[in-house]
């Protein structure tokens, strides 16, 4: 007989250990990553006198350092460099900043401010005319703008101040933080140190190494894995999210052919239903997915699958950050053609639009924004000009999501629609909120928000129960494509009140 004595007791407190680590390392990934906490991180980077300091001697005589702002001198000169980044996982809308986002500078007063470096440029840009020497001139606290600060934008403040103090402190709220209100000092702006680089690798090596060995891949696919060929077409708006699934799937399920050619949603819709007219085994290996319902096609059969989140984006350079329904209809009516009439920056609005009814999102702003009305028609082929010299206002139409933000991001005075979670990926692209309310998948589960659709995935006829459509089709509403889902701006339907998605 063998004693299993010890190796039951050592096994044990090992597994005590590693659960005790995983928790530890999943607690901090959930508040990082899935709680996606809102986080204005600002550094000091350097706070440090301004002047020449020569030996007591004859020297001294010969040296007259001064430094001057408006042509006087000031006293007791010093310089602060501050750097804010949105190191959280959301972005920072306007209305987030509650009570003033603020930096103090104790016995002090500013009297010079300069923004030294931005990401991307036209967020410093913004800054520059939003901070007019009367709102920091000779005061002792620098107020931070209500302005959208995308993930991953940052900037710096370059301030001389006159006085003998030291130190930077802040005061605000953050909507959407944590502890601290969302808004956090980080004390060493050189990075961390080679022992805790070194021990934080090691750390990771081991969490993931004990991660892999208990738990279970959030997006690993059913077991039963189905093989064979599959194509998605319909809605531009979704197609990221699907390429997403499709490599989760077939990164496990390695004899599954899927093949993602968005190309609108009532013409994935149509095609699907032409091709199954003619060619019921083509027709039966092919999704066609829809932002909204599908007309006229009793044959197909519909599955609701999540609610895709829409959003109105402007170009940063317009200098706009919130709009109401009333003035988006008469943008679109033509009656506001300049930005400069709706409180931003003298220039032409352009308008990018999705080419015709085949479009799902064009169809739901339309819908759900326009109030029914129709759009203008088309004055310009590439948005940039206008083929129309004569025209009274700049409207353009293009094939797909991807290239209606491209346009928007690239075109100063541009504006759009699309989907959130595709919207979130261009640098100079702002969101904006519309009647005061945030593009947010919270804001539609409390019905505060209306510019959003049910998205369809729609088969012909029932699939076979072992085929890969069936299969995709099930991981697409399943709990482990979920995080994939809510990273592209989706609600699942099965985290919404029933009735919710029909």
């Amino acid at each position: 007989m063998f004693d299993f004595s010890g190796f039951a007791s050592v096994n044990l407190e090992t597994v005590i250990a590693a659960i005790a680590l995983i928790g530890t390392a999943v607690a901090w990934l959930v508040d990082r990553y899935v709680l996606r906490r809102k986080r204005l991180v600002y550094r000091v980077q350097v706070d440090a006198r301004i002047g020449v300091y020569p030996r007591a001697d004859q020297t001294q005589r010969m040296v007259d350092v001064e430094v001057r702002h408006q042509g006087a001198v000031v006293p007791d000169p010093s310089i602060v460099l501050l750097r804010l980044d949105n190191a959280g996982g959301m972005d920072i809308d306007p209305h987030d900043m509650h009570g003033k986002v603020a930096f103090a500078f104790p016995d002090r007063k500013i009297v010079g401010l300069k923004v030294t470096e931005a990401y991307p440029q036209s967020l410093g840009e913004m800054l520059e005319r939003r901070l007019a020497p009367a709102n920091f001139v000779d005061t002792s606290k620098l107020v931070l703008p209500r302005i959208a600060i995308n993930r991953g934008d940052h900037f710096k403040f370059l301030l001389v101040l006159s006085g003998t103090g030291t130190g930077v402190s802040h005061s605000g709220y953050l909507a959407g933080g944590s502890t601290g209100g969302g808004v956090y000092h980080e004390p060493r702006p050189r990075g961390p140190g080679r022992r805790t680089l070194l021990f934080g690798a090691l750390s990771l090596v081991l969490v993931g190494a004990l991660v892999a060995f208990f738990l279970v891949d959030v997006l690993r696919p059913p077991d039963d894995c189905s093989s064979g060929q599959l194509r998605v077409i319909g809605s531009t708006a979704v197609e990221p999210t699907m390429r997403e699934l499709r490599t989760a799937y077939a990164a496990e399920c390695t004899n599954a052919d899927i093949v993602i050619a968005a190309n609108g949603s009532r013409s994935g819709v149509r095609a699907l239903a032409d091709l199954g007219a003619q060619d019921a085994a083509q027709a039966a290996q092919q999704i066609a997915m829809s932002d909204g319902p599908a007309e006229g096609a009793p044959q197909l059969v519909g599955t609701p699958v999540a609610v895709v989140v829409f959003a109105v984006t402007v170009n940063r350079a317009a200098d706009v950050t919130a709009l109401t329904t009333t003035q988006l209809r008469d943008i679109y009516s033509g009656k506001f053609t300049n930005w400069k009439q709706l409180g931003g920056r003298d220039l032409p609005i352009r308008m990018v639009s999705r080419v015709g009814p085949d479009s799902g999102s064009r169809r739901v702003f339309r819908e759900k924004v326009l109030a029914g009305d129709q759009e203008l028609g088309i004055s310009s082929d590439n948005c940039a000009r206008d083929d129309d010299a004569v025209a009274r206002y700049h409207r353009c139409e293009v094939g797909t999501t991807e290239e209606l933000l491209t346009r928007v991001n690239e075109i100063d005075g541009a504006i759009g629609y699309a989907e959130l979670g595709s919207a979130r990926r261009f640098a100079q692209v702002s969101i904006v909120t519309i009647d005061q309310v945030a593009s947010d998948t919270a804001r539609v589960a409390d019905r505060s928000y209306r510019f959003w659709e049910v998205e369809h995935a729609y088969t012909y006829k029932a699939p076979e129960p072992k085929s890969l459509t069936a299969a995709f089709l099930d991981y697409i509403g399943s709990a482990k494509a979920r995080p994939v889902l809510e990273r592209g701006g989706l609600v699942p339907c099965s985290d919404l009140t029933t009735g919710f998605c029909g």
